[in-house]
């Protein structure tokens, strides 16, 4: 930004805090979760590989389980809470780092008693993220938001199970990583 505010000519570099963009598929299937988009397309950015979110979650709430074609790396910032991968359920804190694989579900639960916060880094995907766009979502989701619909990985409903019933290969439609 220049002295009084105004941009910069140029490729954008930087975005500030008031002009983070919500509102992503991942919001709208559930209540306590914010995906907030900082590094994308849809926030006039060029960037040709990768993207960066920050995703925080409530209490007691959880992001849909999704998936999606390209790679996405968390860093989690504060709270704790536990990653559902492919099935498995583990433990993360602040300082630990995951890697969500093409093609898995995944999704994250908040089970400490303030907000999970999370650095999101994914590859671009080639179709906008946010609703008003004219093209489908990249994320494939898989439930609906109630909690109580999906018990503990060591529960005999949750080890290794879809609770939707959903497929399991790749996300018909969705576009892939990268431009």
């Amino acid at each position: 930004m220049g002295e009084g505010g105004e941009r910069d000519e140029g490729p954008r570099v930087v975005i500030r805090p008031e002009e983070r963009l919500g509102g992503s598929a991942m919001e709208q299937a559930h209540g306590g979760v914010r995906d907030l988009k900082l590094i994308y397309p849809e926030t006039g950015f060029d960037a040709m590989t990768l993207c960066l979110g920050v995703v925080e979650i409530d209490p007691g709430h959880h992001s849909p389980l999704h998936r999606h074609r390209c790679e996405e790396v968390y860093y989690v910032v504060r709270g704790s809470g536990e990653l559902e991968s492919d099935g498995r359920r583990c433990p993360i804190s602040p300082g630990c780092a995951v890697l969500n694989r093409p093609g898995v579900q995944h999704r994250v639960f908040n089970t400490g008693t303030g907000v999970l916060q999370l650095v999101v880094v994914g590859g671009v995907m080639l179709v906008p993220l946010l609703p008003r766009w004219p093209s489908a979502s990249p994320y494939e989701v898989f439930e609906g938001s109630s909690a109580d619909e999906h018990p503990p990985a060591d529960s005999p409903r949750g080890a290794g199970s879809d609770p939707t019933g959903g497929p399991t290969g790749p996300a018909p439609g969705a576009a892939g990583g990268g431009r």
